[in-house]
């Protein structure tokens, strides 16, 4: 009895040894492993963009991160990660854009396609076409973007994962809201005066526009407190003229002048945004560029209303695009507007919606 319970105690220490040994071995290599991953992936990052001489990880509050490329102290471009389902689940991809705003390249993250089908839509000879569109470009198939026959569903998987690391750098990067529906191309060329609150008392501001692009701003009265409002007056407009949206950042130390100057210079450009009750009773149609192409629409007014929304035809993912071509239409007639909400996870589809309707009514005669 002694003998087996020595035995037994004999056999307990050498597993417990054991597993000491095994625990210290798995943590020494855990790390090595993942200081490993992280070289690696900071390899891909330099490769997308050599420019850098180093990258600033932002986590984003929805969950996952993207990458500021840093030069100098400088940005000098921005790493996103893009995200959409492929044909064999969901695709992942890097995609960086350098400090234009333009694709600059793409790397595969994660993918579940077919090896020698769906994997041609993630080969270099077909993520190259997306190199060199801007930020604000809208990817439409048979424009910019060449789907493969046969693997269509991953090629649309593709484009609609650059199409989401666009969007996101938008956003995040350049802080540019996604429904903002400023829009310098349709105001005529002039001189525009605007007014807000500043600190003291209203800031008053002449606006040049030429081409559709703000050329110059001027403050034309400005009664803040005199040690402080300088600094808004010197980089605000600037930064306004550079960006072409008065939404800019603020002068630091002068960030209520700032934000005067930027609402006089918004109050100052005239509203060109489409109003249903000008448009005259009629059956109208109108075209809008979605994530397959030309979506057609037909937009039916009486008394100075929207009364009906009809798709009439597009080739859009389905189910991708399902809740946004059933609801958008009605949402349009409920608010009498073009200014609604995009469909959550078709955006594009959303887009082309809004932009056919405002394209049908833009061109119809005026009460």
């Amino acid at each position: 009895m002694r003998e087996t319970v020595k035995l037994g105690a004999i056999l307990g220490l050498i597993c417990a040894i054991a597993g000491a040994s095994l625990a210290i071995v798995h943590g020494i290599t855990e790390d090595i492993i993942l200081a490993r991953q992280e070289a690696e992936f900071q390899s891909k990052l330099q490769a997308l963009l050599p420019s850098a001489e180093s990258f600033e990880e932002v986590e984003l509050e929805e969950g996952g991160a993207y990458y500021l490329g840093k030069k100098g102290g400088k940005t000098v471009g921005a790493i996103m990660e893009g995200r959409a389902q492929g044909y064999g689940g969901p695709l992942r991809l890097l995609v960086a854009l350098d400090g234009d705003g333009k694709v600059a390249g793409i790397q595969v993250v994660e993918h579940g396609e077919t090896i020698g089908i769906g994997t041609r839509a993630l080969e270099p000879g077909f993520l190259q076409q997306f190199t060199g569109i801007a930020h604000d470009e809208q990817l439409v198939v048979g424009k910019n973007v060449d789907i493969i026959t046969g693997a269509t569903v991953s090629s649309r998987g593709v484009m609609s994962s650059v199409g989401n690391a666009l969007e996101l750098y938008t956003v995040h990067v350049l802080k540019v809201d996604p429904d903002d529906d400023w829009d310098l191309s349709k105001v005529a060329d002039g001189v525009y005066e605007g007014s807000a609150q500043g600190f003291a008392d209203q800031i008053r501001v002449k606006v040049t526009v030429q081409g559709g692009r703000i050329t110059a701003v001027e403050v034309v009265s400005i009664n803040d407190t005199p040690e402080v409002y300088p600094e808004a007056v010197a980089v605000v407009p600037d930064r306004i003229i550079e960006r072409q949206h008065w939404k800019v950042d603020a002068a630091t130390g002068a960030t209520i002048s700032s934000k005067g100057i930027m609402e006089a210079v918004k109050a100052a450009i005239p509203d060109t945004s489409l109003r249903f009750d000008q448009i005259a009773d009629g059956t109208y149609e109108g075209v809008g560029q979605g994530f397959g192409g030309e979506l057609k629409v037909r937009v039916e007014v009486a008394d100075g209303r929207v009364t009906k929304v009809t798709i009439v035809s597009h080739n859009e993912s389905p189910y991708v695009s399902d809740d946004a071509i059933a609801n958008l239409p009605k949402t349009i007639v409920e608010e009498q507007s073009v200014k609604v909400d995009t469909v959550s996870g078709a955006t594009y589809t959303s887009k082309a919606i809004i932009e056919a309707v405002t394209n049908a009514l833009e061109n119809a005669p005026k009460r």
